[in-house]
């Protein structure tokens, strides 16, 4: 007796004694109708892929898959059999769809799912016209997923870099894509079931709820249609490129040319490389954002004038190295960055710098103002108010003018009095900004006036 098929075996309908089978990735069968496949069916081999398309959603954990294969049908009804053993792929979302059949030769008539596997169905093909057609097969999947990270090179004056962004697919769905064109969905999605749920044998679809009833899986595929990039046809001559195109909140990066990605396997490609962005370095003290310590803060902006903006950027790491004039590359720092918009700035902390330094003092400290409150012969102060007088002094060893901003914050009802201008950053914070020469020092002198208990206003 012939032993089963196995996961991914591809088999086609008994057409002669000297058949033979090979094994591929997904388990196909085509048959003229009959009132099942038995056991002594020869099998063929079935005609590798002419493409495959991966859709990946990274924020739901789905990729659509769509592939296209040649296949050959007789006249009159044919079968045509996809399993998905040993796979994450959503089994509801599976269809089958001619294409370049404008004269519609062919038809499916009838779905089936054989009672003795809950990992299979048959499709029953009518053909008016025997011959070679196309066809999509497309379905959802988990298991795929991507990641972005960028590298920057600075200039040794920090004034420009050079970045590099990556984008890294991990294929864990049980499944090769061989050839594969790859699409990265930017956007975050909801949707009614996880395909990882419905990939499980036995799961059936549960009602969502009714005030948030989430994407189906027409719904995604209309997105991504809508999203849809043609990518030109290119090997490993030269790096891959991105094209991004976007819909409503959503955007779509299209890696240009094919890659093979094997299951349980990662592949990095390159996205795009960008020369000569504009760029400045800030030394911020900004405890809230930076944490307590005067730092330097590398920044710049997702826009046009900084030869970017033409779409956002998706999550990743950014890690910096600073290109020095004879070549060599130094370690700066890093940023695990959200979703950049279009126009958002990017500062990227880069540790204290022992040639611009920041010292603070507090020069004095008084109560006035007292008021008391008396009850018998006891008294205690109800309210108060503390005047504080600070210096921050900051200097500049560099070679070149560089620029400072200071944050402060206060708490409570406060007054902020400085002969030095600054600006109100919000209810809490005052903010001085200002460039200081090469070899220069300069003193900040501020007064925070808090009230107290009684004093403060209510």
């Amino acid at each position: 007796m012939r032993r089963p098929a196995p996961m991914g075996e591809a088999c086609l309908a008994p057409t002669g004694p000297n058949m033979t089978r090979t094994s591929t990735i997904l388990l196909l069968a085509i048959a003229l109708l009959a009132p099942a496949l038995s056991a002594k069916e020869e099998l063929v081999t079935l005609p590798p892929r002419d493409s495959v398309q991966l859709t990946i959603y990274n924020s739901e954990d789905l990729t659509l898959v769509r592939e296209k294969r040649t296949l050959s049908f007789k006249q009159g009804d044919n079968r045509l059999q996809f399993s998905w053993s040993n796979t994450l792929i959503d089994p509801t979302s599976v269809e089958f769809r001619p294409v370049e059949d404008k004269d519609g030769n062919l038809e499916v008539s009838e779905t089936s799912y054989p009672p003795e596997s809950h990992e299979m169905l048959i499709w029953t093909i009518s053909c008016k016209k025997e011959g070679a057609y196309k066809a999509e097969i497309s379905y959802f999947t988990s298991g795929i997923s991507w990641s972005a990270e960028y590298h920057g090179i600075v200039s040794d004056d920090e004034a420009a870099m050079d970045l590099t962004g990556f984008v890294t697919v991990h294929n864990h769905s049980g499944e090769d894509y061989e050839g594969a064109s790859v699409r990265l969905v930017v956007g975050v999605i909801h949707m009614v079931e996880r395909v990882i749920d419905l990939a499980q044998p036995g799961h059936r679809p549960k009602d969502a709820p009714a005030e948030d009833p989430g994407l189906d899986s027409q719904d995604l595929r209309n997105l991504a249609e809508g999203l849809e990039a043609d990518s030109a046809e290119n090997g490993m001559s030269r790096p891959k490129e991105i094209d991004k195109s976007g819909l409503s909140e959503y955007y779509i990066y299209t890696v240009e040319g094919t890659e093979t990605v094997p299951n349980n396997w990662s592949k990095r490609l390159r996205s795009f490389t960008i020369a000569g962005i504009p760029m400045k370095t800030v030394y911020h003290f900004e405890p809230q954002k930076f944490g307590p310590l005067f730092t330097k803060v590398l920044e710049f902006k997702n826009d046009e004038e900084h030869k970017l903006g033409k779409e956002p950027l998706p999550d990743g790491v950014i890690r910096l190295y600073r290109s020095s004039k004879d070549g060599a590359l130094s370690w700066m720092g890093a940023l695990a960055s959200k979703y950049i918009a279009k126009n958002d700035e990017v500062k990227i902390n880069v540790g204290p710098d022992p040639e611009v330094t920041m010292k603070e003092k507090r020069k004095s400290y008084r109560k006035s103002d007292l008021t008391f409150e008396r009850n018998g012969n006891t008294r205690w102060i109800a309210g108060w108010t503390d005047i504080e007088e600070f210096e921050i002094e900051i200097k500049n060893f560099r070679g070149r003018a560089v620029e400072i901003e200071i944050h402060r914050s206060a708490y409570g009802d406060f007054d902020f009095a400085s002969n030095d201008t600054f600006t109100a950053e919000d209810f809490q914070t005052r903010k001085f900004t200002f460039s200081l020469a090469a070899g220069n020092t300069k003193k900040l002198a501020f007064t925070v006036t808090t009230r107290q208990g009684s004093n403060a206003k209510k």
